[in-house]
């Protein structure tokens, strides 16, 4: 009995063994911006096995359009970045303030959008290891958490596609557009060539009249724009759209289309009882950059049963608290 279990023993020290090697290997992956160990060995499971089980992100009338216009479901992929922010000063200093300020927070921005970038890739990786030549129906979801201070999370879901009438692509096209627009966006002489988005913060001091707008002797009657916050909201939306429109044509993009806007606005107290309340304004942009495709005589096929004049409702960010 005795060398059975010390056989038992060694055995289980060698699955722990393999377990924290898988882990270390695994934290070293995603040090790199990949994936983990066991999510590189599933997909890449599904992708030798192609026309197996698969899962979708998909509802059923999608499922039976995209298998319609020839697209194969392959399997459900995901990019997600849960990633720490750095310390960023606050504009501003305390009390009053003769002039508003609007000031982008960078160091937040770039922790936002290293996250997205992290994520995307982390979604084009999963769906190279299946052999998808796109991905359909992204669908994100943005925001922060109390079980981690300090972070922001970025997480995108879709379902990795295969197209039976197209050459085998080099590399995913990552998309938000749903099966039925990806069909209308290709028959319009178009084709995806990826997802392109910007995030950016910008922090809003109350100026003097803005202060007296809110707090002074006339703020509980008195209509009045507050032209501070006015200015920060176009400024931060400015600065988004500006920098996803360059990342679009550095891929050579004629256009993005599908572009969705989610902002979010949380006010904060100046401090040190000045009775101060700015804003921190955040802006994030999301959508599919285009290009025209080389017509090669190959279309994809639409059954004349189908209905296309309902639009299947396209996905869209979700914003969480931030």
């Amino acid at each position: 009995m005795p060398l059975f279990r010390r056989g038992g023993t060694d055995d289980n020290r060698e699955v722990r063994e393999a377990a924290a090697a898988d882990q270390v290997a695994s934290l070293e992956a995603l040090a790199r911006g990949e994936l983990p160990l066991r999510a590189q060995q599933r997909l890449g499971e599904i992708g030798k096995t192609p026309g197996g089980l698969f899962t979708s992100d998909l509802s059923v009338g999608e499922f039976a359009l995209v298998h319609a216009i020839g697209l194969r479901p392959l399997a459900q992929v995901m990019g997600s970045s849960v990633y720490h922010v750095g310390w960023q000063q606050r504009p501003g200093g305390f009390g009053l303030q003769a002039g508003g300020i609007s000031q982008e927070l960078t160091v937040v921005s770039e922790a936002w959008n290293t996250a997205r970038l992290r994520a995307f890739a982390r979604l084009e990786q999963e769906a190279t290891l299946v052999g998808a030549d796109a991905v359909v129906g992204v669908r994100l979801t943005v925001g922060s958490h109390d079980w981690a201070a300090g972070a922001v999370e970025y997480v995108a879901v879709g379902t990795a596609v295969r197209l039976h009438s197209a050459e085998r692509a080099e590399r995913p096209a990552l998309t938000d557009l749903s099966g039925q627009d990806y069909w209308k966006l290709w028959r319009a002489g178009y084709r995806p060539i990826g997802v392109v988005g910007a995030t950016t913060v910008h922090y809003i001091v109350a100026g003097w009249a803005t202060q007296q707008a809110q707090s002074g002797m006339y703020a509980s009657w008195a209509n009045q724009e507050l032209q501070d916050f006015t200015r920060g909201m176009y400024d931060a939306r400015e600065t988004a759209l500006g920098r996803m429109s360059a990342e679009a044509s550095q891929h050579g993009a004629a256009g993005v289309v599908g572009v969705s806007i989610v902002h979010h606005i949380e006010q904060r107290e100046a401090g040190a009882g000045s009775g101060r309340r700015d804003l921190v304004i955040t802006f994030h942009v999301l959508g599919t950059a285009i290009a025209e495709r080389t017509t090669d005589g190959r279309e994809l096929e639409v059954s004349p049963r189908l209905d296309l004049s309902r639009d299947t409702p396209r996905p869209h960010l979700l914003g969480g608290n931030q």
